[in-house]
């Protein structure tokens, strides 16, 4: 239901359909206020959570679910309902109730700094899954690093201990959607297209569709681990939307090894075209072509230019 909201938002986001949102917004109040009664008034954290509160099929968590589930204090579920309420935030103050906003916002804010106080280690420049700080994975930075609850000025060395280190707690294939979400938010952008080596491996293992997890596996063909269909594009193509509606757009890509790419991204006005080549070791000749009514802003290290309506043609 947490994940239910930030798909809400990214409907929101990709689609000027803003009476569809509204309508469900009713939905995402019930949805929070059931978490939010469920806070332990001690700590901040979630507590105690009755179900199937699944996270990802790391061996590590026992049916998908993390420890501190059953018990309550679970860093990773408490991350994400701070960015369900960050999320709905956003839709409230555009379509809804601007005082319930804030409401969401200080709830995140104080949910946030729970996690951080009782989970960030200092010895170790990470966030632990619980405040024993016993277990430490992926997923509890990940989320610390998508939601600030880990401090911005903290977040890119959180993501290169992400990569580097093994002995955490393992994102599979579902979970890297959000780690490479991690990756790109830092700027670290490039190394997408490297970390794409399990997907190399399903491809050589003569695979045509992508797999629910690493094996043993039960379903070789599950769109949770489709992701690069779209971070193709909005990673490394850099194509995302600028403006809730998808009312402007954001070209800020991320090439990696590459030295050319073509995209085209479908638009409610129209296609969007892109063509990127690389010129010299930091330079960058782009060309792109945006329908009707449609502007943005195009991003290169740091380096921002305007997008107008028709061919753009930007030189870096």
């Amino acid at each position: 239901s947490l994940y239910w909201v930030n798909m809400l938002h990214d409907y929101w986001m990709y689609r000027d359909d803003p009476a569809f949102v509204r309508e469900m917004l009713p939905g995402t109040r019930t949805v929070l206020t059931w978490f939010s009664r469920r806070q332990d008034e001690g700590t901040g954290l979630l507590g105690k959570l009755e179900w199937w509160n699944f996270v990802d099929w790391a061996p590590e968590y026992r049916e998908g679910v993390p420890p501190g589930t059953d018990e309550g204090g679970s860093a990773i579920l408490t991350l994400h309902f701070v960015w369900a309420l960050q999320d709905a935030a956003d839709l409230e103050r555009a379509l809804g109730d601007a005082d319930l906003a804030e409401k969401y916002e200080k709830l995140a804010r104080k949910a946030a700094q729970a996690v951080y106080e009782l989970c960030w280690d200092k010895q170790r420049g990470l966030l632990a899954n619980s405040p024993r700080h016993e277990l430490f994975s992926q997923h509890a930075n990940i989320l610390g690093v998508l939601t600030d609850a880990i401090p911005a000025d903290q977040q890119r060395a959180v993501v290169e201990k992400l990569l580097a280190d093994s002995s955490l707690v393992q994102a599979t294939y579902y979970y890297r959607f959000y780690l490479h979400w991690a990756v790109r938010k830092v700027g670290l952008g490039d190394l997408y297209l490297d970390l794409l080596d399990p997907w190399r491996k399903m491809l050589r293992l003569g695979l045509t569709t992508w797999a629910e997890t690493p094996e043993p596996t039960r379903s070789d063909c599950h769109a949770w681990s489709a992701h690069p269909n779209i971070d193709l594009l909005a990673t490394v193509c850099g194509i995302r939307p600028a403006e809730p509606g998808f009312r402007k757009v954001l070209v800020e890509p991320f090439l990696g090894k590459l030295q050319r790419v073509t995209a085209s991204v479908p638009h409610p006005r129209g296609m969007i075209q892109v063509s990127l080549q690389r010129a010299g070791e930091t330079g960058l000749r782009a060309t792109v072509t945006l329908p009707d009514g449609l502007d943005g802003v195009f991003r290169w290290r740091g380096e921002e230019r305007e997008l107008n309506p028709g061919r753009n043609d930007l030189r870096f």
